[in-house]
């Protein structure tokens, strides 16, 4: 008996899409908290969070890159443009985003087998990159 593997279909253009479900939600996710992280960075009144949220942001888009490119290369599929849709998180200031996407970045790590260690390795940097932000917030 062979395992069966979950995957999001899009239709596009009269064609199939195939990617594993899994990638296609935590991607849109990426790109959920960067839209956040964007409102946070422009709501706040307290330039030093003003200033993290530019750095945090910058770090988080070339981890959402790296998986990006990494789970199509291991699908052998690309996306289109207006293939993904961003999930935007609950949280609304930079303390508790972080904390949510680091929930995230656990979930999404226990869905992985050892084949896909390029990813878990990615998902561990940025792990260790939310935490360090983590700290850098709470200072004044």
């Amino acid at each position: 008996i062979s395992s069966i593997k979950i995957h999001s279909i899009f239709i596009i253009k009269n064609q199939f899409f195939i990617m594993k479900k899994d990638y296609v939600e935590f991607i849109c996710n990426l790109h959920g908290y960067l839209i956040r992280l964007k409102e946070i960075h422009w709501n706040t009144t307290n330039n030093a969070e003003h200033l993290l949220c530019d750095e945090i942001s910058d770090d988080l888009s070339d981890c959402e890159d790296r998986f990006t490119e990494c789970t199509m290369g291991m699908e052998g599929k690309h996306f289109k443009i207006g293939d993904l849709i961003p999930y935007l998180p609950n949280s609304e200031n930079l303390i508790s985003m972080l904390k949510e996407l680091e929930d995230e970045i656990f979930a999404m790590k226990k869905k992985l087998t050892e084949k896909e260690s390029g990813l878990t390795n990615i998902l561990d940097e940025m792990l260790e990159k939310c935490g360090k932000y983590k700290y850098r917030a709470t200072q004044k």
